[in-house]
């Protein structure tokens, strides 16, 4: 389990002080297990509260609250993108075998394997960023990479002749028209949402 140093260290007054509730406990007391020379240095004593920057008036339960619900968002969002990034890197193996031939379903059209590629990669860039910044991802930061990966998909399905015909030709127009208002709504909130993270607006 990998969480900011800062996390833990908001939770350490509760612990110490035996007010901790369980799922605090086994937070702290996981790092512990990961962080050895940390926790030698917490228990024994090197580190003041000062250095520590902790509270010296004791526990203070609304900030073990807030520090709790960040490593569970933090915890929650990395385990949501691990199992989704499995899932769709195992279905692009997803074969049959016809003719005495090896068949990858998902390939059978170069446009059908590039999406699920596309959305198993993007996934995973997701997860491997949670795991190299243990913060929550903010919000407007998951539409970044939402809008992003919905132009590249949309851009490539406009392609005509690259695995079928362009999305915006014949019978699959009103499919291309909504992935295009989806693209489109997603940029929009993404750029709601950084305007009203720069301004300070919770």
């Amino acid at each position: 389990m990998k969480l900011a140093k800062e996390v833990i260290i908001d939770l350490l007054p509760a612990y110490f002080s035996g007010e901790a509730s369980v799922p605090t406990r086994a937070l702290v007391e996981d790092y512990f297990r990961e962080n050895p020379e940390f926790e030698r240095e917490a228990r024994g004593g090197t580190w003041t509260l000062e250095g520590l920057q902790l509270p010296v008036a004791g526990p203070d339960k609304e900030k073990e609250k807030l520090a709790l619900e960040r490593a569970r968002m933090i915890l929650e969002t990395r385990g949501s993108f691990l199992w989704m990034a499995v899932c769709l890197t195992l279905m692009l193996l997803i074969f049959k075998v016809q003719n005495h031939q090896l068949i990858f379903i998902m390939w059978q059209k170069p446009r059908g394997g590039f999406m699920f590629s596309a959305a198993a990669l993007l996934l995973w860039l997701f997860y491997v960023r949670t795991r190299v910044r243990p913060e929550p991802l903010r919000a407007h930061t998951k539409f970044l990479w939402m809008a992003s990966f919905y132009t590249i998909l949309l851009a490539v399905l406009a392609i005509p002749g690259w695995g079928g015909g362009s999305i915006f030709v014949g019978e699959q127009q009103n499919v291309g028209i909504m992935l295009a208002g989806l693209t489109l709504g997603l940029w929009v909130t993404y750029l709601y949402l950084l305007r009203k993270n720069r301004n300070g607006t919770p």
